[in-house]
């Protein structure tokens, strides 16, 4: 898991272990500080995580971040916008490539959200 913004490491990496939903189906919270941005997290259930959320603190409430003068309060993974019929596929739920984020969603640039 990386800041949401600066793409820079997080630290004080925090996983959590929710539970199982079956035998074989991991359900974790992942929660990590950026020292510039502060603290994010996110939860997933077998697949990659939907979407990173700021919050307070680990396991905290989600907070606002402002970008171009809007408001977000969580930021749409790719792993959103997978076709369903890609999302049916068994995958690593770690793998980085899904915990990206999905600019296009939210409806700033790349550019205009890491600064």
């Amino acid at each position: 898991m990386r800041c949401p913004l600066c793409d820079g490491r997080l630290n004080h990496i925090q996983v959590r272990n929710i539970g199982d939903v079956t035998a074989s189906i991991l359900w974790q919270m992942h929660t990590g500080e950026c020292p510039i941005h502060g603290w994010f997290q996110a939860e997933f259930v077998g697949k990659p995580p939907r979407e990173v959320f700021p919050v307070d603190r680990p396991a905290g409430n989600a907070r606002k971040v402002l970008i171009d003068g809007r408001e977000i309060f969580s930021f749409p993974t790719v792993w959103n916008s997978v076709d369903v019929k890609d999302a049916r596929q068994k995958v690593d739920p770690l793998d980085p490539r899904y915990w990206q984020i999905d600019w296009k969603q939210i409806g700033v640039s790349a550019r205009n959200g890491r600064r």
